[in-house]
């Protein structure tokens, strides 16, 4: 699994960054799986967590989120042994939204597209388009 380093559209979009642009992993991943404009999703989830009664970054509001956007939850997926597969490790050729231990990523097309290198971490549930 190949690493590439992006904002998601954030700093074009004329949101301010920080050096690591912590704390938006969830409209960064979300809005790079759904090829949309980081400002489009910035604005539709924080209409969604209105109207939720939630922030952007909270679980039942994404989950909400990418279910609407027709994206369903799969689970975990495990080697032989049983044992959660690290992202690193993982073969997948598509376009996922991948909780892995309290961060959201996106997968695609065989790589991590993040503002960090995380896929020393496990995946845990993800998210695909049906």
């Amino acid at each position: 699994m190949d690493y590439i380093k992006t904002d998601g559209g954030r700093k074009l979009a004329g949101y301010k960054t920080t050096k690591d642009y912590s704390g938006d992993c969830v409209i960064r991943s979300i809005s790079i799986a759904l090829n949309q404009a980081y400002s489009a999703t910035f604005q539709e989830m924080m209409e969604l967590g209105v109207e939720m009664g939630g922030y952007p970054s909270m679980r039942p509001v994404w989950t909400e989120y990418l279910n609407r956007k027709g994206w369903v939850k799969k689970k975990c997926p495990r080697d032989a042994k049983g044992k959660l597969i690290k992202l690193k490790n993982w073969l997948f050729n598509g376009t996922a939204v991948v909780l892995n231990s309290g961060h959201l990523t996106c997968v695609k097309d065989g790589a991590v597209h993040d503002s960090w290198d995380c896929r020393y971490r496990p995946v845990n549930t993800y998210f695909v388009e049906e």
